[in-house]
């Protein structure tokens, strides 16, 4: 890819969902969305593992910690939710600056309404928000919040007024409304028509709260297929291919009721071939998988997840352009930035993250690489903050966090590594195995001892590591007995007394 392109890509919109695949096997659904074939997200719901974000629940609380600023809140999930003193505030409430507490809002034993923004995760319970609120395809309904949000990215300045006006005229008191993109198209009786039906929701929840006892489930949000049209459909989808009769008869009634627009891109998946074979999703699924993602001008970015944040590094691979070092580098970092940003929605990458761009000489080649990294983030959905560059010349940026990250979703843990990515090397083994030797030895007399290792360990032994093994034996006083164990894990390894005798060679 030459620079001119990247450079004329720059003040290109970010690339819009234009196909949606619904995969059903069973026991596990899986949704892509692509935007000119290319895989721009992901969401796997297995019967074992369905998300809860978006249920309003009706919980007690079971403890206020003042030292967390935050209550533990039981809503029949097995584990207690957590509500953090900012998600327990009023809209038009304290803040920090008012020295609040925890316990201005909120005793034990207190029935409380909560609806889940974040899913259970580890050992976390689930994140929680006493400000509800409930989406449709055109906006948000936030009874309470006493304010009307238009998406940034209606831009029109004609089209913000009269949805301003429109939904300011129709709000009734203690009611906020947040405009989605697709109200920009929506027309006057499509928004009241969502309003109403809304407003009957939130209605059935005060009636279910006034009869139930907690904790109880009093809002489900939609299932994923459905949830997935609900927020992400609309005239710019050209197909939604679902390979199972059922769950597109339930797509097409729901589409009949909310989006008939949506009804002509519906279609059945029933060739041969498996429906992400035949898009080729699965092979980008196995690439996402990976945390090298080449670049088209040959760089590179590596993505590293931590518990604490996701870092990104940038390499230029040793591609050239034919300005220099520092057009390569801000041609590489402006491919990175594109990519980056992809790769941050199709894994699900939220909470901190790090990328560390090629450094750049120019300040302003600089702010080109935040413009683009801003412009590829805008459609994402998770609603990315763009910080900027910290004094270690890193982009610094934040994410959103719902649901699992990809890699969560689909591996788990390396046995032989405890989840580190990486495994003590042969050389490392051996010498700790000889160091244990040598304890065992000296607690435990016996004429001879055994060493049982993979083969790798062993080697090491007979290779690097035979000044160890010869030291070793010289305090034993007689050969250490090698047994090459295939079926033993890289850093595993046995001892065992054996009978005086032998060569100290078994395999």
């Amino acid at each position: 890819m030459g620079w001119d392109f990247i450079r004329e890509g720059r003040n290109k919109p970010p690339v819009d969902i234009d196909e949606i695949l619904i995969n059903v096997r069973p026991g596990e659904t899986r949704i892509a969305l692509l935007g000119q074939t290319r895989l721009c997200e992901l969401e796997i719901v297995r019967d074992d593992g369905r998300s809860v974000v978006g249920n309003v629940y009706l919980g007690r609380v079971e403890k206020v910690s003042r030292g967390l600023a935050a209550a533990f809140v039981d809503i029949g999930l097995g584990r207690s939710g957590f509500l953090a003193l900012a998600e327990a505030r009023p809209p038009e409430g304290g803040g920090a600056e008012t020295g609040d507490r925890i316990s201005d809002y909120l005793n034990e034993g207190d029935t409380v309404l909560v609806q889940v923004s974040r899913d259970p995760r580890g050992d976390k319970g689930a994140k929680l928000t006493t400000r509800i609120t409930l989406p449709g395809h055109y906006l948000v309904y936030a009874p309470g919040l006493a304010e009307i949000k238009i998406s940034r990215r209606i831009e029109d300045g004609d089209a913000r007024a009269r949805l301003g006006a429109r939904m300011d005229s129709e709000a009734r008191e203690g009611e906020g409304f947040i405009l989605r993109t697709a109200a920009a198209a929506a027309a006057d009786e499509d928004l009241a028509g969502e309003i109403g039906d809304l407003r009957a929701a939130w209605a059935a929840i005060g009636e279910s709260r006034n009869t139930s006892k907690p904790p109880a489930c009093l809002h489900e949000e939609l299932d994923p297929p459905l949830r997935v049209l609900r927020d992400g459909g609309g005239r710019k989808i050209k197909r939604v291919a679902v390979d199972e009769a059922k769950v597109l008869a339930e797509i097409r009634e729901y589409c009949r009721q909310s989006l008939p627009e949506m009804t002509a891109a519906l279609d059945r998946h029933d060739g041969a071939d498996d429906l992400f074979e035949a898009a080729g999703v699965e092979e980008q699924i196995e690439r996402a998988l990976s945390p090298v993602v080449a670049l088209p001008s040959g760089g590179s970015i590596i993505i590293e997840e931590t518990a604490a944040l996701t870092a990104i590094d940038v390499n230029t691979g040793g591609a050239g352009k034919p300005g220099g070092r520092e057009e390569t580098a801000l041609a590489t970092n402006l491919e990175a930035a594109a990519e980056s940003a992809r790769q941050i929605r199709l894994r699900n990458l939220a909470g901190t993250l790090i990328i560390d761009f090629v450094p750049m000489r120019y300040r302003r080649d600089g702010a080109a690489v935040l413009a683009e990294l801003r412009r590829a983030v805008a459609g994402d959905p998770r609603l990315p903050h763009v910080i900027g560059f910290t004094r270690l010349g890193l982009v610094e940026m934040t994410r959103r966090k719902q649901r699992r990250p990809l890699k969560t979703a689909l591996m788990n843990s390396c046995r032989a590594c405890a989840g580190t990515g990486a495994v003590k090397s042969p050389v490392t083994v051996a010498i700790e195995a000889l160091r244990r030797v040598r304890r065992e030895a000296a607690a435990t007399p016996a004429a001879a001892w055994s060493l049982t290792a993979a083969p790798e360990v062993i080697e090491a032994l007979r290779g690097p590591a035979a000044a160890a093994l010869e030291e070793t034996e010289a305090r034993l006083g007689r050969p250490l007995r090698l047994t090459s164990g295939g079926a033993l894990p890289g850093e595993g390894f046995g001892i065992a007394p054996a009978e005086a005798g032998g060569n100290g060679e078994d395999g």
